[in-house]
């Protein structure tokens, strides 16, 4: 059975949880709010499938990237819904139209971030947008078996430990599975993102989470939380006249920043790896051999890239791994305005492609003082409010640039 001596050895996967036999694993929280396995040693038999499906213990890499490409949606509001360029949309399009089930990270009615499946458009936007929070994987690998077992196409998205889990848990080559994953920064503990919620909403007033607003444009992106309280803000200045709506709303957005300047740190924490994963600072899924058919992601430095291919709306990179993921570009290209770019340029601006996050030097401090502290005034004491304070003063600027050139 599979024993775990250090937590950096386990990416919270499931593998192991899905594929016991005699359900004699369960996957429970630890202290810093990340899913461990732990074994009933009255139920296992010792049949050690949970050793040969880890995908850390079993690391074994089956496509290579073969090419890259920058590109973005061509139907503007699915591009505007997405976090980049709106390429898992055309994707998961793709899949559903030939009456496949798409796999990703969604919210339930807690707001946790779990794994789930749709078999249908109308529940697409739930899995639209990134999560920066570690997903629960749950039993959507068994799930996903049961699909593919009966013919179904299926889109499996998710980070790259995930599919590699996928894979090792499978443990066959179906013709009819495509996997999706993206560069990865790292995930950030699900317990601090339930305490940061707890402690700066009422929770049963939240309506909608997005932690790639672009409001300010895809290259400023905030986190935003729609209550609804805030939602009734913006439907009342719908009935102002259309020169002082504009108005009304860019100075209520402002002011609502600074008055909740502090929900930023939820991000900032993420952003310094303050509460990342263990596994994820030593993290073996990097580099160009993948487990996935497709890897997208922020095409960062787009404009020293392909500066042809700018949009404030959102730009991706696609890198193809395999021919099942070269078939999926085919089929979805005619959607995309799109250019072959160059992989060494990518990694310039993309460099968690190769490498992993260091962890914060007061990330152990962190996870001592969480649960006994503020979390707001927490990790602003631990960081420093410079960063808080140069992220609300450059959005306000670019607002109202914005703001000039639309009047």
């Amino acid at each position: 059975m599979i024993s775990l001596k250090d937590k950096k050895d386990c990416c919270g996967c499931s593998a192991c949880y899905n594929i016991c036999p005699k359900k004699a694993i369960s996957m429970q929280e630890d202290i810093e709010g990340f899913l461990y396995p732990i074994i009933d040693n009255n139920k296992c038999v010792k049949c050690n499938l949970c050793i040969k499906v880890c995908p850390i213990l079993n690391n074994k890499k089956e496509t290579k990237l073969s090419e890259v490409y920058g590109c973005k949606n061509k139907n503007v509001e699915e591009q505007k819904a997405s976090s980049s360029g709106g390429i898992f949309t055309s994707l998961a399009n793709y899949i559903l139209d030939n009456n496949g089930i798409v796999f990703g990270a969604s919210y339930n009615d807690k707001w946790e971030v779990i794994h789930k499946f749709i078999d249908k458009k109308d529940d697409l936007d739930s899995l639209r947008r990134s999560k920066y929070v570690q997903s629960d994987i749950n039993n959507t690998y068994k799930q996903s078996k049961e699909f593919l077992d009966n013919n179904k196409f299926v889109l499996f998205c998710g980070t790259p430990c995930q599919i590699a889990g996928l894979k090792n848990f499978l443990n066959k080559d179906y013709t009819n599975l495509y996997t999706m994953d993206f560069i990865c920064f790292g995930v950030p503990s699900p317990k601090i993102w339930k305490i940061f919620l707890e402690q700066n909403f009422d929770t049963n007033n939240i309506i909608f989470i997005n932690f790639r607003y672009k409001e300010f444009g895809w290259d400023h992106f905030y986190l935003k939380i729609h209550t609804v309280t805030r939602n009734y803000f913006v439907t009342l200045y719908k009935k102002f006249k259309n020169k002082y709506k504009k108005y009304l709303i860019h100075l209520l957005s402002v002011q609502y920043f600074f008055s909740r300047y502090y929900y930023l740190s939820f991000f900032k924490g993420f952003l310094y790896s303050l509460f990342l994963r263990p596994s994820c600072h030593t993290c073996v899924f990097k580099g160009t051999e993948r487990y996935s058919d497709i890897t997208v992601y922020d095409l960062w430095g787009v404009n020293n890239i392909a500066p042809q291919l700018y949009d404030s709306n959102g730009v991706s990179g696609l890198n193809i791994n395999s021919e099942k993921g070269k078939f999926l570009f085919e089929k979805i290209k005619s959607n995309l305005f799109f250019t072959i770019i160059n992989y060494e340029q990518v990694i310039k601006s993309n460099p968690r492609f190769l490498t992993s996050n260091e962890p914060h030097n007061k990330r152990e401090e962190f996870f001592e003082r969480y649960k006994k502290e503020n979390l707001n005034k927490l990790i602003n004491s631990l960081l420093g409010e410079r960063f808080l304070i140069l992220k609300i003063v450059k959005a306000t600027i670019k607002k109202f640039k914005k703001f000039k050139y639309h009047k």
